[in-house]
């Protein structure tokens, strides 16, 4: 399946005919699923920075809610104390119906040990949604580590050849956190990229936005990560 190199470029309020991936109605959904996921994480690393809880560096945390799975690593506790400014990446699949979990697990295991490689990266966060979907969060330094990550032979081959198998579609917002995990802000977007594998060639498409974040919906220390299991 060959893949169309050169975006097509949206404007914010642009719905493409025929690319349900790139719908102006996931901005605000998407956005409240990485802060909710945000959430968890703040509440993590402040709980560490008080010295209620240890955390290492790789360490994976596992738990579930409602039943399903949700999964963070943290990188660098001590880089996601820092009330400095980060770059997120979050990412959402429509999974075809007839694919399994093997090869996600599989893929996502693969990445999660690439990490050690690329100091850029300070935390990934997952979460398990409804019929085999899951949602990504990754808090980077700055973008400089978003493209070196993307020169990983493991997340490149995750990227252009599992996926196509495994999603109908991928959108990928990149945005940042003025005031670092630690911090009170919410999550500001400030472009999504959109690759549609139901055509062929494969669209891909990009929007860059200006700016949309939610109002600051701060969570006290612990208020999330009480259900998570060291």
């Amino acid at each position: 399946m060959g893949i169309q190199m050169t975006p097509i470029l949206l404007a914010p309020d642009d719905s493409p005919p025929g690319h349900p991936c790139a719908s102006t109605k996931f901005y605000q959904s998407d956005l409240a699923l990485l802060n909710y996921l945000l959430q968890d994480l703040r509440a993590l690393v402040r709980k560490f920075v008080y010295g209620d809880i240890a955390l290492t560096a790789y360490e994976t945390l596992t738990w579930q809610v409602h039943g399903l799975r949700r999964r963070t690593v943290v990188c660098d506790p001590l880089g996601l104390a820092r009330p400095t400014q980060v770059s997120i990446v979050g990412f959402f699949g429509d999974r075809r119906p007839e694919s399994d979990n093997g090869p996600v697990e599989e893929v996502e295991l693969g990445l999660l040990a690439e990490f050690r490689n690329y100091p850029g990266i300070l935390s990934y966060s997952s979460v398990e949604l409804v019929d085999k979907h899951w949602a990504n969060l990754v808090v980077h330094r700055k973008p400089a580590d978003r493209e070196a990550w993307r020169s990983s032979e493991v997340h490149r081959h995750a990227a252009e050849e599992m996926a196509p198998q495994i999603y109908r579609s991928v959108r990928i917002n990149n945005g940042s956190l003025v005031d670092g995990v630690i911090g009170s802000e919410t999550i500001t977007i400030e472009s999504t990229k959109y690759w549609d594998y139901d055509c062929i060639p494969t669209w891909h498409g990009l929007r860059t936005l200006p700016g949309i974040a939610t109002p600051t919906t701060d969570a006290l220390p612990g208020e999330r990560s009480e259900a998570i299991q060291q």
